[in-house]
C-alpha cells in the first residue's frame, strides 16, 4: 500500500482498500499520535454506517476488519472525532494531532454461566474469547480477540504512517481516555506493537507500584517542587518519560467525576517494575 495526498492507496492487486467519506470530521491538522481503537460493534459495516450519520458525533481516520479489509474515511491531514475528551502526559484534545484506527471488535464481553455475550446480546464461542486483566482493572475479565491478518494489517498500515509522517508514538484509547474507555483492551498486544514500530527493547507495560509509604508526587523532577498528591505503598503508575532519576509518571487511580487524569513526577527509587 501507499499514501497519496493523505489517502491510502494499493500498490498490488490483492489489496483490500476503499474510501468511504463522511462528514463527521473537521479542518486540517498535522498528525503526531496513533491512537488505536476497537469499534464495539456488531461488525465493521455497522461502524462504517455509524460514522456517516451526522448524528453519531463520531468517526475514524481507518476501520480494519476482522480479514484485514481495510476502509479509511477521513484524509490523514484532517481531524476525525475518534479520540473525545482526551489527555496524555502534557497534551489533551488528540482529536487534533492524532490518527484514530479502529478494528473491528465487538470489545469486553460479559460471561453468563459458561457462555459470552457482548454488550448488544449477540452470543461468542469460547474459541474467540480472551481471558485477561485489564491495566486499569483490578479482576480479571473476557474480551474478544483480534485476528492475525487484523494485527498485521494495522502494524503494515502504522509503519507506512510513520514513514509518512512525523508520528511520535502509537497509544491506545484507553490511555488517552483512562477508565473512560478501555479499548483497545488486553486482548491486543500493544506494547508489543508499539515496541516492534517504534524501536523499544521492553515490550512490557511500563506499570510500576510504588515501594514506600506516603511517596510524593510532585510538579517537576526535584524536591523542589511542590507536591500534588501523596500515594500510599502498592499504588501503581503507568511510565510515560524520566529525567535526572525521576519518572513522569500516570496514577492509576480513577478520577472522580469532572475530575481530570492525575500526572506527576516520583523519584525512580520510590518505584518497582510491577
Amino acid at each position: 500500500m501507499i499514501i497519496l495526498k493523505d489517502k491510502l492507496g494499493k500498490t498490488i492487486s490483492g489489496e483490500s482498500i476503499n474510501f468511504v467519506d463522511t462528514p463527521n470530521k473537521d479542518g486540517m491538522m498535522i498528525p503526531e499520535y496513533i491512537i488505536i481503537h476497537f469499534t464495539a460493534g456488531r461488525g465493521a459495516e455497522s461502524s462504517i454506517n455509524w460514522f456517516q450519520d451526522p448524528t453519531a458525533k463520531a468517526s475514524a481516520h481507518i476501520i480494519i476488519d476482522r480479514d484485514g479489509r481495510i476502509t479509511q474515511m477521513v484524509e490523514f491531514n484532517k481531524k476525525a472525532w475518534h479520540a473525545g475528551r482526551s489527555r496524555w502526559a502534557d497534551r489533551s484534545g488528540f482529536n487534533n494531532f492524532s490518527i484514530g484506527i479502529e478494528l473491528e471488535n465487538p470489545g469486553k464481553l460479559n460471561k453468563v454461566n459458561d457462555r459470552f455475550y457482548a454488550w448488544f446480546e449477540k452470543e461468542y464461542s469460547k474459541d474467540v474469547v480472551v481471558e485477561a486483566k485489564h491495566k486499569h482493572d483490578s479482576e480479571v475479565s473476557y474480551w474478544h480477540n483480534f485476528t492475525e491478518k487484523q494485527i498485521d494489517c494495522c502494524f503494515r498500515v502504522c509503519k507506512l504512517l510513520m514513514e509518512t509522517y512525523q508520528i511520535k508514538d502509537i497509544l491506545g484509547h484507553d490511555d488517552i481516555a483512562p477508565f473512560r474507555k478501555n479499548d483497545p483492551g488486553p486482548a491486543f498486544p500493544i506494547e508489543n506493537f508499539r515496541a516492534k514500530l517504534v524501536g523499544r527493547e521492553d515490550d512490557t507495560a511500563d506499570i510500576y507500584k510504588v515501594n514506600a509509604n506516603y511517596v510524593n508526587v510532585r510538579k517537576g523532577p526535584s524536591t523542589e517542587f511542590d507536591s500534588i498528591i501523596q500515594l500510599k505503598k502498592d499504588t501503581e503508575v503507568e511510565f510515560i518519560k524520566s529525567k535526572l532519576g525521576w519518572f513522569y509518571v500516570y496514577v492509576l487511580l480513577k478520577p472522580g467525576k469532572d475530575e481530570e487524569p492525575l500526572y506527576g513526577w516520583i523519584n525512580s527509587d520510590m518505584l518497582k517494575k510491577n
